[in-house]
């Protein structure tokens, strides 16, 4: 049943590509680049994502991922002050900036990186072919 909702491994591997790609052109504007995550990585930094599945949830992704004590920081004055607290403010500031900043270097590199419209992940990037 699942394979079905895979992509083929043609689509994966060429999806692959294109995150070693996007990950190459990111470092040398000197971001830190994170594509294999496991459960002791800080997620810190620039994320490149592959996901394979068969529809329009697939693809190549980039996100910004803050420090995880900006991020806790953030979500506890969010719940304690609301999203009018100045962390909070900051931490939304930061990704916002950095989510522009990205799609703009991807976009000099030649690659098409658009808003990937994702309502549980409002920042991320989508990269197309």
């Amino acid at each position: 049943m699942f394979e079905n909702m895979r992509a083929s491994e043609a689509d994966i591997a060429e999806r692959n590509e294109r995150a070693v790609k996007v990950a190459e052109a990111l470092a040398s504007a000197g971001f830190v680049v994170q594509q294999n995550v496991d459960q002791e990585t800080e997620l810190q930094g620039a994320m490149v994502l592959v996901d394979p599945a068969n529809d329009s949830r697939g693809g190549v992704f980039v996100r910004w991922n803050a420090s995880s004590s900006l991020n806790e920081n953030a979500a506890k004055n969010a719940l304690k002050d609301g999203v009018d607290s100045p962390i909070f403010r900051h931490f939304s500031f930061v990704v916002e900036q950095m989510h522009a900043t990205l799609s703009a270097i991807l976009g000099s590199a030649g690659f098409d990186a658009v808003d990937a419209d994702d309502d549980m992940n409002p920042y991320l990037i989508r990269v197309n072919p």
